[in-house]
């Protein structure tokens, strides 16, 4: 009856968790974008109830109450302390495993952020790490769900966290090579252990990306909402770009190439290639953030978001000119901007910055702290 019944908690928590969706690079329209119905746009004022996108990807889990109320939390038997486990979705095996909440993150730390990083910026990733599970842990929908074959995540970086396992570091790497790596991002997740980033007593949605620039970007400017807490702050990684390999980069191509990949991306309507090369690009805007807003190319008008997408660009943040028979990006930065920076909160972390100190300059107005309601 004893096994019994740890299977059928087991099960239990598998059932309940919900979806985490979100990568470095920040593939997180499912969450920020306005391409739904005008009620799934994100709404924020002082009178609100505040529950983070409620009308779009965040309506209350109807499992919450249970999930909160219930014992589906293991415990060790010579602790009173309560373990939380989140299930993964191997995108490989094409199985769903369940691992412990914080060595989960320990595998996420591991693969998103360089672990010779200063151990304040590790702690940094593991705070904003586990604020996005708690998140969506307690909100989710149907659709993404399926999209996890009913886990709460994915390991495919494209779509989720990039995650991985100690013993396959290790097969990878080798347990020489890995051990001490861990052991600090261990470490870094132990030290702030259950603490999770807040806006107004709800967890963050705490994105982040690997290279800024002067600073970062706003959430409005990339996804169409008004986040309070993702807004442009300065970041300190211009004033630093030598410590910083490829901070910028160049992609070229020539005007038939340029062309090709225009057209093949649906770019060929209203477009007229006929004109000189050295007068197709004209009028190019840019957002508050200073990273490109749109461009015109052969009298139609594409966005810096679309070009980055299929120019395999770094950032937004680029020059476009045409030079010697060529069309030169060249792009500062890595990601979308939006949220913390992990060069710059490294940077900070070498200037002596904690990481609370950092996650409060990148995150504004949130607090640190733990949720009460589900730890």
């Amino acid at each position: 009856m004893k096994y019994l019944w740890v299977l059928f908690i087991f099960l239990i928590a598998f059932t309940v968790f919900v979806t985490y969706t979100v990568i470095a690079d920040g593939e997180i329209e499912n969450l920020l974008n306005t391409s739904g119905e005008p009620d799934d746009i994100l709404n924020f004022n002082d009178t609100d109830d505040f529950q983070v996108f409620k009308n779009y990807i965040l309506q209350k889990n109807e499992y919450e109450n249970e999930l909160i109320n219930s014992n589906i939390f293991e415990h060790d038997e010579d602790s009173t302390e309560k373990q939380i486990f989140i299930s993964v979705y191997d995108n490989i095996t094409d199985e769903v495993i369940s691992v412990g909440l914080e060595e989960y993150l320990c595998g996420v730390v591991f693969s998103e952020m360089p672990p010779g990083f200063e151990i304040e910026a590790l702690k940094t990733q593991a705070v904003a790490a586990r604020s996005f599970c708690v998140y969506k842990m307690l909100y989710s929908t149907e659709t993404v769900r399926e999209e996890h074959h009913g886990a709460d995540i994915c390991n495919d970086f494209r779509h989720c966290k990039d995650y991985i396992s100690y013993e396959t570091a290790c097969e990878k790497y080798g347990e020489e090579y890995i051990e001490p790596l861990w052991k600090k991002i261990q470490n870094a997740v132990n030290a702030t252990k259950n603490e999770i980033i807040t806006y107004k007593s709800e967890p963050a949605i705490a994105v982040f990306h690997a290279i800024s620039g002067k600073g970062t970007e706003s959430a409005e400017n990339v996804w169409g909402n008004n986040v309070p807490y993702l807004v442009s702050v300065p970041s300190e990684e211009e004033e630093n770009k030598s410590e910083i390999k490829n901070y910028i980069t160049e992609s070229i191509f020539d005007p038939e190439e340029f062309k090709e990949i225009l057209i093949s991306n649906g770019f060929g309507l209203r477009a007229d290639f006929t004109q000189d090369e050295s007068s197709w690009i004209s009028n190019i805007k840019l957002n508050s953030s200073g990273r490109v807003d749109t461009v015109d190319i052969c009298g139609k008008t594409v966005t810096g978001r679309r070009l980055r997408e299929i120019f395999s660009l770094r950032s937004t943040d680029f020059l476009l000119e045409y030079s010697n028979n060529a069309f030169i990006f060249t792009v500062t930065g890595y990601g979308h901007g939006v949220g913390m920076s992990q060069y710059g909160a490294n940077l900070m972390a070498k200037e002596g910055k904690a990481y609370k100190e950092i996650l409060l300059w990148y995150y504004t107005g949130v607090e640190i702290n733990y949720d009460y309601r589900f730890f």
